[in-house]
This record gives structure tokens, C-alpha cells and sequence, in this order.
């Protein structure tokens, strides 16, 4: 499920990019890109977060905020697309900034994940080993 999210974030970031360049350029990326770049992106979260719910892995829920602030800029710059007001450079730079390095730290936890518990084990639960 975790990969399911990394590419669903690749994607997002991919039409991210799109409307970036595209602003820069002073043309308008238009509110389905926008759509679509938001609809990848909170599947991402979606994913990234059930999967984890599944796992004792403190740095993936870590991610899971730093998307949270992601999308809050997200939604930010898409009510503003909304209204046909002009976004904010440095939020735009900002938010891609931010995407981007988390999308990395998920690329490089994806390389080395934590492992699945059993099937007897509780998430989260601590086992106590006896000394004898």
C-alpha cells in the first residue's frame, strides 16, 4: 500500500510541476490540473495512512503530518485558484519544497520499511521477554 502512495504522490508532484512552470510562464494551468494534482495527492495520504495504521512506525506518521502541512498550502493555493486571484510565488515554491523533501524521506523509509507484525502481534504492543 505504501508503494500504491509513493507513486500517487509521483504523480501529484508531476502535475505539480506542470502548474508550476506553467505560472512562472504567466499561462494558467487551469482548475482541472489542480484537481487532478489534489486528488492524487490526498489519495497519497490516504494510502500512506492506512498502510501505517498497520505498522508501529513512528517516523511514517511524521510524514503523514508533514503531508498534512503540504495540503494545507494545497488547499491554500486552490481556493485562491478558485477565486481567480494570482498565487503566491514563494507559496508555491514553499509547498513544492515541502512535497518534495517528504516525498524523498518516503522514497528513502520505502527503501528500508519497518516490518509488518505477525499475525499474533499487536501494533504498537511491547512483547516482555523473561531472564531466567
Amino acid at each position: 500500500m505504501h508503494l500504491v502512495a509513493f507513486f500517487s504522490f509521483l504523480f501529484a508532484a508531476a502535475i505539480g510541476l506542470t502548474m508550476a512552470v506553467r505560472h512562472f510562464r504567466g499561462q494558467d494551468s487551469g482548475k482541472a490540473l489542480g484537481l487532478a494534482h489534489g486528488l492524487f495527492a490526498l489519495s497519497g495520504i490516504a494510502l500512506l495512512a492506512v498502510g501505517l495504521w498497520q505498522l508501529d512506525a513512528g517516523v511514517g506518521w511524521w510524514m503523514v503530518a508533514s503531508f498534512g502541512v503540504v495540503a494545507a498550502g494545497g488547499a491554500y493555493l486552490f481556493s485562491r485558484q478558485v477565486q481567480d486571484e494570482p498565487w503566491p510565488g514563494f507559496v508555491i515554491v514553499a509547498h513544492g519544497g515541502l512535497a518534495i523533501a517528504t516525498i524523498v524521506v518516503l522514497g528513502l523509509w520505502l527503501a528500508d520499511p519497518p516490518e509488518e507484525p505477525s499475525e499474533n502481534e499487536v501494533p504498537g504492543a511491547q512483547v516482555e521477554t523473561q531472564v531466567p
